[in-house]
């Protein structure tokens, strides 16, 4: 059953979640936002594509800043750059670029710092991809992540394993804001690059312990 607009979700929501539950939560359930180093250059590296462009080579269009959505994962977002790469001259496929000619998409999305351990900034790039899928017909084999520390592009195959999850944690991202839910804190090693650490307090006592702290404290 397809969302409505209403229902609609930002794609940059997967990210958090998947970085961390709790963190996803306190931003878009309890509206909690703190900038930190880390935060403030990414937003410094998004803020040209973010102004929308576009760029022609022989062949090779660049659009940067393309607003997308998806009813049937209830997503919404834009997308950083989309490289449309010219594949023949018949038949017409790029319409929604207003384009003539058969075209390959490829959405790439900038990033900051560097490749991660996890998922989270292909399952980003990848959600973009089915939302441009939906709205243009045209299957998205493959894309790329631009890493800023690095200064170099990473390739991101939408193969059927990456689409699975990404759908399942577009589920997730709609149970945890629909009802509301807020994940209890687990301390990991990523917690000390995450700008809510303060807001989250992942190393405070809970529970028994809690109790006990509580105790000691007090008397």
């Amino acid at each position: 059953m397809p969302y409505s607009d209403e229902d609609l979700l930002p794609i940059s929501a997967l990210q958090h979640l998947v970085f961390c539950e709790r963190q996803c939560a306190l931003i878009h359930v309890e509206r909690e936002w703190e900038e930190n180093r880390l935060t403030a250059e990414g937003r410094t590296l998004h803020e040209r594509v973010d102004e929308g462009y576009r760029e022609y080579r022989r062949g090779l269009q660049q659009f940067s800043a393309v607003r997308v959505r998806s009813l049937r994962l209830g997503l919404y977002g834009h997308l950083d750059v989309v490289e449309a790469v010219k594949e023949a001259d018949e038949p017409d496929n790029a319409a929604f670029f207003g384009l003539r000619g058969k075209w390959a998409l490829y959405p790439v999305e900038f990033k900051r710092g560097k490749p991660k351990k996890h998922d989270a900034d292909r399952v980003q790039v990848c959600a973009q991809a089915l939302c441009l899928e939906e709205m243009t017909n045209i299957r998205i084999s493959e894309g790329c992540l631009f890493y800023g520390e690095i200064r170099r592009r990473e390739p991101v195959v939408f193969d059927e394993k990456l689409r699975r999850a990404t759908e399942l944690l577009a589920g997730r991202l709609h149970e945890i804001i629909g009802k509301g839910l807020l994940p209890a804190p687990v301390w990991k090693r990523h917690c000390r690059g995450c700008s809510l650490m303060g807001v989250c307090q992942p190393k405070a006592p809970r529970g028994d312990a809690a109790t006990k702290y509580r105790k000691e404290l007090f008397g």
